[in-house]
């Protein structure tokens, strides 16, 4: 699945959209709702109007719920991924810490069973060594010290 960073927004109300549309279809209220799949009413109205990101649980309850057909199911999920994925520009990163980054990618990886990280322009900061980061952020403003040193640490 291919992710252009202009999208990453969007999906996250096209699932609430989604979502509430499914329910109007099945004839159901907010409130009957709730009642079948033992959540609050105030959750389920977070989650129609994309205040909030439904769990995978949260939506399992819900198209149950609905009773909705499997290739509605795909879709949903196909778009609760979407919204999920996050996109962090590289200027974010450096105000963060670039070795704050490699901490949390550090305990990603090892709470995984499937790990995916896409960065379009350099080896994955877990991958490379420390020269090769030095020389990939020569161009950078940021510290690079700190995150070569740091990654050896995390090794």
């Amino acid at each position: 699945m291919t992710f252009d960073p202009e999208q990453l927004g969007q999906p996250k109300q096209e699932l609430a959209a989604l979502l509430k549309e499914l329910r109007k279809r099945a004839g159901l209220t907010g409130d009957r709702l709730t009642r079948r799949c033992n959540m609050s009413q105030s959750k389920i109205s977070r989650i129609e109007n994309g205040k909030v990101l439904p769990s995978l649980l949260d939506l399992e309850r819900i198209l149950r719920a609905v009773v909705a057909p499997p290739e509605v199911i795909e879709e949903v999920i196909a778009l609760a991924r979407l919204a999920r994925t996050e996109w962090q520009d590289l200027r974010s990163l450096r105000r963060r810490g670039l070795e704050k980054k490699q901490t949390e990618l550090a305990a990603l990886e090892s709470s995984s069973t499937e790990f995916r990280f896409f960065l379009l322009s350099m080896i994955t900061g877990l991958l490379s060594t420390p020269e090769y980061i030095r020389a990939s952020l020569a161009h950078s403003p940021a510290d690079v010290t700190k995150t070569s040193s740091h990654l050896v640490s995390l090794r």
